[in-house]
């Protein structure tokens, strides 16, 4: 093969893993504003993927760390859809889009996010797409939001939640899960960033996020924000409980309604939300014990429920989801399918959670460390008088000694050449050289000199930076190492919000939270590579 074939090929391969990589990047960024873009984005990258995989015979699949259970879940789940009592063709096609996005979505991100530079774009694309859903939250509680546009709800029925803010998302607890997933992320990163300037700017993305999590008065997103705060704070840094506390309190100032909607959750009537649940709830539980092999059919619920309908009055109203993570996923695939989702669910979480596995980033740490020791015990010892005071006598002996060790050398030097002079000289010496190229032998003696002090100093200058480049290289190795570590920290909080926001509701239903989720479920299992 020529080289210019070789090139050629080198250039097509770059450019499909770019191509690859803006599709990841263009997902994440539509997931939350348009995400039908976001699913296009999904094929796009699947196609430059399959093209790239082909071009190039170096890459090579990787093995994750839950492949093994997610492709239980996707066997079974596709065993309960053609098992189900529901017989719908649309069943078949539901599941075959949506868990090829979630799948393809898992392997686009896995298999092809594989440096620290390419995550902290994504966790850059993640940051513009948030700031547009909270401008757009903020401009809707500014404004007004219209009753027509309240899918989620009866609005005639529930007048107060025409101040419930949905932003691009739809739903005001769909807005706060997505809300929950983003502060961890910046949770995540804060706990690791060793920049100045950058704490100031994520502390303040924190706060904008949190108050506009409060406008959606979503009761479990702030039941599981709180229990993230409370973890971050035990584990991690106490100062965040003081900072949630302060926000929390802000909030209730602008807006008492908010804390009466909090309270709402330890008070239960028999008209409150909560009954509703509960009485859903007992149908799941139903379901599950009439199924529990291999469930009611992946995305069958709401065609199912109406034989379990122990509650509703109204036999027209559609429950899609059970309103309960754990419930939802045992009744439509089945115990074996929920556990093979949950071994993946929350092990993701354990593992992103867990912040000392990374041997290679601890020795780092601890370098650091104790460099930052060493550097401050001596500048402790330089600023001591009595330590200058005596290094001031040991330089001035160290002088006297080497002007003593002068004179002897002289001394004796000297007497050496007149023993030598006395000696009478041997006629049968040739004369080396003359008077003149003495002459022109010291200056270029002098010239050679000069040159080789000239070449130590290159050489010298040349070490330094060389040094300098290492110890670059190195400080570059250093943060990206703090920030991948503080992405993985953050996605593991995320993941915790979810779980707990996931005993009340299941956000996880709404598809682009599911993708979302995927998403980084794949990039925690991709940094894990990186740390290794």
């Amino acid at each position: 093969m020529s080289r210019i074939s070789k090139l050629a090929r080198q250039y097509r391969i770059k450019n499909l893993e770019n191509w690859t990589i803006r599709a990841i990047l263009a997902e994440a960024f539509f997931l939350a504003i348009f995400p039908a873009l976001a699913e296009v984005a999904v094929v796009v990258g699947l196609g430059a993927w399959f093209l790239r995989s082909h071009v190039d015979k170096n890459f090579k699949m990787r093995s994750l760390s839950f492949d093994l259970p997610i492709a239980i879940f996707v066997m079974l789940g596709a065993v309960s859809v053609f098992m189900s009592p529901a017989s719908n063709s649309d069943l078949i096609y539901n599941y075959c889009w949506l868990i090829g996005i979630f799948g393809l979505t898992y392997l686009l991100v896995g298999q092809n996010i594989r440096t620290p530079d390419q995550v902290q774009l994504l966790i850059r694309t993640f940051s513009a797409a948030s700031l547009i859903v909270v401008l757009v939250g903020f401009f809707q509680y500014v404004f007004g939001i219209d009753i027509a546009e309240m899918t989620w709800v009866d609005g005639e029925k529930f007048p107060e939640f025409r101040r419930h803010v949905f932003s691009t998302l739809g739903s005001p607890n769909v807005l706060a899960g997505y809300l929950n997933v983003m502060i961890c992320l910046a949770l995540g990163i804060l706990s690791k960033t060793d920049d100045l300037k950058q704490k100031p700017l994520i502390i303040t993305a924190i706060c904008v996020m949190a108050a506009c999590l409060a406008m959606t008065y979503s009761q479990g997103a702030f039941l599981a924000i709180a229990v993230v705060f409370l973890v971050y704070g035990i584990f991690q840094d106490w100062r965040a409980l003081i900072l949630f506390a302060a926000v929390t309190g802000l909030v209730i100032y602008k807006d008492p309604t908010f804390l009466d909607r909090i309270l709402a959750l330890f008070t239960i009537t028999t008209d409150s939300a909560e009954v509703l649940r509960v009485g859903v709830w007992v149908s799941t539980i139903a379901m599950i014990a009439d199924h529990p092999f291999i469930g009611i059919g992946y995305g069958a619920y709401q065609f199912i429920y109406p034989q379990y309908n122990y509650y509703l009055e109204d036999p027209s109203t559609i429950i899609r989801h059970a309103h309960n993570l754990y419930l939802n996923v045992a009744a439509e695939v089945g115990i074996a399918g929920a556990l093979a989702y949950f071994w993946y669910f929350f092990g993701t979480m354990f593992t992103s959670l867990s912040l000392n596995s990374n041997e290679r980033y601890n020795k780092i740490k601890n370098i650091a460390a104790k460099s930052k020791f060493t550097e401050e015990v001596s500048k402790l010892f330089m600023e001591s008088k009595f330590l200058q005071e005596l290094t001031k006598t040991k330089t001035a002996w160290t002088a006297r000694m080497a002007d003593l060790s002068e004179k002897i050398v002289d001394w004796f030097s000297a007497k050496s050449k007149d023993d030598t002079a006395d000696k009478p000289k041997k006629k049968s010496e040739p004369e080396l050289v003359h008077h003149e190229e003495m002459k022109w032998s010291k200056k270029s003696g002098a010239k050679s000199d000069k040159k080789s002090d000239d070449d130590k100093m290159d050489i010298q200058k040349f070490a330094a930076g060389d040094e300098l480049m290492f110890d670059a290289r190195e400080v570059k190795k250093y943060n990206d190492r703090q920030f991948i570590s503080g992405v993985k920290f953050g996605i593991g909080l995320a993941f915790l919000s979810m779980a707990v926001n996931g005993i009340s509701d299941n956000l996880l239903f709404n598809v682009p939270l599911s993708i979302l989720m995927w998403q980084l479920g794949a990039l925690s299992a991709a940094i894990s590579l990186m740390e290794n």
